[in-house]
């Protein structure tokens, strides 16, 4: 096989959430240069239509549907007429995330199950509607947004973040086991420092910017096309052997 096929995503149909900004429309342009057919979903559909507007001026092939991932209903729905209208579903990105910082202490009960049902619940969710269709076909690429956060702790108040980014390794692995007859590869990408709508706030407070580079052995933030060449990979053929696995993108964060 060439080298290109491995990593063309031709004819292929993804499904994004969480892509009406940040992270997950990096990944979802990213799939779309790949030539994948790509659907943006979102909560924020005046956002999500502008999105898709503006990728489709770029020439890319991309649709959108507005989706809450912590709505069971309207989660089935949207895997329902994606696979209704393009008649498969090849790709998952679980992209969809919220945090609040707050001292564990004055955190409320509505704000943590918040947390952890759209960055948690959601991925399951989306993973379950989706893996019906993927199960049916034998194949698919389900590809979940943990973050570095997941894998170690940090002097910032988010535990409901932390503890489901830790959840969303623990969910991957053990649906990589379980869907893995099927021919489905399910991994995640655990993210460091990207500049995004939520990174925003640390970007220009530059001591919080310079506390943060300190740690990073590269002493800079990540730039777009490093995570989209990760998400895209794991799209792809290239990474048809790897599955249940966490591929860190932090520039060396985590080595420490």
């Amino acid at each position: 096989m060439k080298i290109e096929d491995l990593f063309s995503l031709s004819g292929k149909v993804a499904f994004v959430t969480g892509a009406a900004g940040g992270l997950g429309l990096i990944q979802a342009e990213g799939l779309a240069e790949a030539r994948a057919t790509v659907v943006l979903s979102d909560i924020k559909e005046e956002k999500l239509m502008n999105v898709k507007e503006n990728l489709k001026k770029k020439g890319l092939r991309v649709d959108a549907l507005k989706c809450d991932v912590t709505n069971e209903d309207e989660v089935k729905r949207a895997v329902e007429k994606v696979v209704s209208k393009y008649g498969h579903i090849d790709i998952l990105v679980n992209n969809a995330g919220v945090t609040y910082a707050s001292p564990t202490t004055e955190y409320s009960l509505r704000d943590w199950e918040k947390v952890l049902r759209v960055n948690l619940t959601g991925i399951f969710l989306c993973s379950r509607e989706a893996s019906k269709y993927m199960i049916k076909q034998r194949r698919g690429k389900i590809i979940n947004i943990s973050s570095v956060y997941g894998l170690m702790a940090d002097i910032s108040p988010e535990l409901p973040y932390y503890t489901s980014k830790a959840g969303v390794i623990g969910l991957t692995r053990q649906l990589a086991l379980e869907l893995s007859p099927y021919n489905i590869n399910v991994n995640a990408i655990a993210p460091g420092f990207f500049p995004t709508e939520m990174t925003k706030p640390f970007i220009e407070d530059l001591d919080a910017l310079s506390c943060t580079l300190s740690k990073i052995p590269f002493k800079r933030v990540g730039m777009p096309d490093e995570l989209k060449g990760t998400v895209i990979f794991l799209a792809s053929r290239a990474s048809d052997c790897i599955t249940g696995q966490v591929i860190v993108v932090d520039g060396g964060w985590t080595i420490w």
